[in-house]
């Protein structure tokens, strides 16, 4: 294992090549944007002091960058949008962190597939697309980076419509350890195709997604809160919502439970006919304290606009498992959550998500040539549990608290007999089990592509963090 000197030595030989290879392309502690860019991540506990920032423009660059860190054995990680809850995975201390942003191309081919180049964020996907009355299946909040989320898996608001935002990826345009180029899809490298379905950043960086696009999708949403004294009946309407989207694939929702209110985003996909009974039940809750966004119709852009609101900048960390759907299980998890709260005094918000997905979501993901997800065929919950806070001094003993209040969701999921293995990257704690959590088969798929397309493994020996095959 390199020391510390070590690595912080053949950082700074990186930094000098990347510097003599793309000037003013490169920037390093003492320019004058050097803070901007560190503290460019959403979550505070993601501003981490690089050695350099490089930012390729191109494929091209790309591969000249990993060129000069594999010469130079330093260390790196790779930035897109910069959401990433954990230190360490788009962020790197004393090493290079390699800033994709500025692969930000967007065009339509005749086939209607959009070909986005990795740095560009779903705000300026959705701007694009719009203006050419076409739609794609992406993020909930306009400043997510297309790249981590569709790697990842990508929970879209409209799951049961037409699958998980990566089964929609036509083709991924990767280069590799080796610095060479290639595309995979369902016609070349096939193994690479559904292995990064999913799959992370285990393979090599991805500078251009191909997207099928759909026509826009119109549709009717609302944004409520309600008091949290309320919580029996509004967890009674949201499973009540999960029921009715087994059946109708047009009905999306999320449920966010806070300390001091519940928020519930709910939208149907369809602005010609009535409100399902399941949004109605929603705005007739007794607790319904304000109805932040009023039935409205608008499309994906705007939807997004709506609930993609994000909090002040802090310290974050979110952490994931999953469930079957349950009315008694939710209202158990209701109370841990209100008894950890009380607890963990580090935690200054600790909060939740219930994310629903349906049968139907898990068959559009087969029926697209497979992912790397390794999902059941049940009605099913991602839960997100969120941790913020505000001391650097209380980041160990947060990651701890929060380890341990997921810890417990499972553990009462398992006692019931309703627990998933399954972990959502996406929403993961740095130290959660992600890839293994796929299952058995899918795991050795992971394992031979990255063999095969990173025989030397730079990217499990170098790369900096993230959850990679190396710890699986």
């Amino acid at each position: 294992m390199a020391s510390e000197s070590d690595i912080v030595t053949t950082a700074k030989t990186a930094c000098e090549l990347l510097d003599s290879a793309f000037p003013g392309r490169v920037t390093v502690p003492s320019h004058t944007r050097y803070q901007s860019q560190k503290c460019q991540p959403w979550c505070q506990n993601c501003w981490l002091p690089a050695a350099c920032f490089v930012r390729p423009q191109n494929s091209k660059d790309v591969a000249e960058v990993i060129k000069i860190v594999k010469k130079a054995d330093a260390k790196f990680a790779i930035r897109s949008g910069g959401h990433n809850f954990n230190p360490g995975f788009s962020s790197i201390d004393n090493g290079v962190l390699i800033d994709l942003r500025d692969l930000n191309t967007l065009e339509i081919d005749s086939d209607g597939i959009l070909k986005a180049g990795a740095g560009n964020t779903w705000g300026n996907v959705y701007t694009f697309l719009e203006e050419k009355g076409l739609s794609a299946i992406g993020g909930r909040q306009s400043d997510v980076g297309i790249s981590g989320y569709l790697l990842g898996g990508g929970m879209p608001a409209f799951p049961n419509l037409h699958g998980l935002a990566a089964d929609s990826v036509k083709n991924f345009e990767v280069v590799l350890a080796d610095s060479t180029v290639i595309n995979a899809n369902a016609y070349e490298n096939m193994d690479l195709f559904r292995a990064l379905k999913g799959g992370g950043s285990n393979f090599g960086i991805v500078t251009r997604f191909d997207i099928q696009t759909y026509p826009a999708i119109q549709l009717q949403y609302n944004v409520l809160m309600y008091h949290p004294s309320g919580f029996e009946e509004v967890l009674h309407a949201t499973v009540e919502a999960q029921e009715v989207m087994e059946t109708d694939p047009k009905l999306g929702m999320f449920a966010s439970v806070n300390p001091t209110f519940i928020a519930i985003g709910i939208y149907f996909a369809d602005v010609m006919t009535e409100q399902p009974k399941a949004i109605e039940t929603f705005l007739n809750l007794k607790s319904l304290m304000q109805t932040l966004v009023p039935t409205t119709k608008g499309t994906i852009k705007s939807l997004v606009e709506a609930i993609g609101i994000l909090g002040p900048s802090t310290r974050r960390l979110t952490a994931t498992t999953t469930t079957k759907v349950s009315y008694d299980f939710y209202v158990q998890v209701h109370n841990l959550w209100l008894d950890s709260a009380r607890r963990y005094t580090n935690i200054s918000n600790l909060w939740y998500n219930i994310q629903p997905t349906s049968i139907t979501a898990v068959q559009i993901g087969e029926n697209q040539g497979g992912n790397s997800l390794g999902l059941q065929k049940v009605p099913q919950t991602w839960w997100s549990l969120v941790a913020e806070w505000s001391e650097e001094s209380d980041d160990t003993a947060v990651s701890h608290e929060l380890e341990e209040f997921t810890e417990d969701v499972s553990k009462l999921a398992k006692e019931q007999g309703l627990y998933l293995n399954f972990k959502f990257m996406n929403d993961a704690e740095f130290s959660q089990r992600v890839l293994s959590s796929y299952g058995m088969e899918n795991m050795k798929r992971l394992q031979e592509a990255s063999a095969k397309y990173d025989p030397e493994q730079l990217f499990q020996r170098l790369q900096n963090g993230g959850f990679l095959l190396r710890n699986p």
